[in-house]
């Protein structure tokens, strides 16, 4: 076979790749990469450079959870704690499982963010991208459990939304003890995610 049968071959393939990438992503069949809803952090000091980049070592590990469960859609998975909040650090983790966001509340109070993928996909090579199916279909006073020690934390569901990026903000500052729960919603437009709230109840 010539070389420029090669070339040709080479050209006939590259064009079949690029119509079916094009026709896959206009159909919504190519993952994007997670963005996770606006955050919203405490105003009331100035945020220093350690504050925007928190570290492990800066919340006591046992205040953060290391798994969460969500008995009525069969979530369960191990939480990520990511030292940075660039997109790299994030995206990292998000391929494991959940992950906690640096910076937000903690099981001892405050609000909690956590977030993950989720996909309608049948099959995915790494099961992390499923880590929050089916977050859409939990109600008022549906059980959520964090894992944390020997110890599981209960919190109780007060509400799910479908929020655009732009409109939907996880405020840390809080008095109680918040949990919130975000993941993209792969059946509506793009932009959209799926957002729990839930409220502390009791240590089991």
């Amino acid at each position: 076979m010539k070389s420029n049968d090669y070339i040709f071959i080479g050209g006939i393939t590259l064009v079949i790749f690029i119509v079916t990438y094009t026709l896959l992503a206009l159909l919504g069949f190519v993952p994007e990469q997670f963005k996770f809803v606006s955050i919203k952090a405490p105003t009331t000091q100035t945020q220093n450079q350690d504050d925007q980049n928190p570290s492990d070592d800066i919340v006591d590990k046992n205040l953060i959870p290391s798994k969460v469960e969500i008995p009525k859609i069969g979530v369960s998975s191990v939480i990520g704690t990511p030292q940075n909040v660039d997109v790299a650090s994030l995206d990292t983790a998000l391929t494991k499982g959940a992950v906690y966001y640096p910076g937000s509340g903690t099981l001892q109070g405050g609000n909690m963010f956590l977030f993950g993928h989720s996909t309608n996909w049948k099959v995915v090579n790494n099961a992390a991208y499923k880590t929050f199916n089916d977050l859409d279909k939990l109600q008022v006073g549906d059980e959520i459990l964090l894992t944390s020690g020997d110890k599981k934390y209960v919190y109780i569901v007060q509400n799910v939304k479908l929020a655009s990026e732009n409109d939907a903000f996880v405020d840390f500052a809080s008095n109680g003890r918040m949990l919130t729960i975000s993941t993209c919603d792969t059946f509506g437009r793009k932009q959209d995610r799926w957002v729990v709230e839930a409220e502390f109840k009791e240590v089991q």
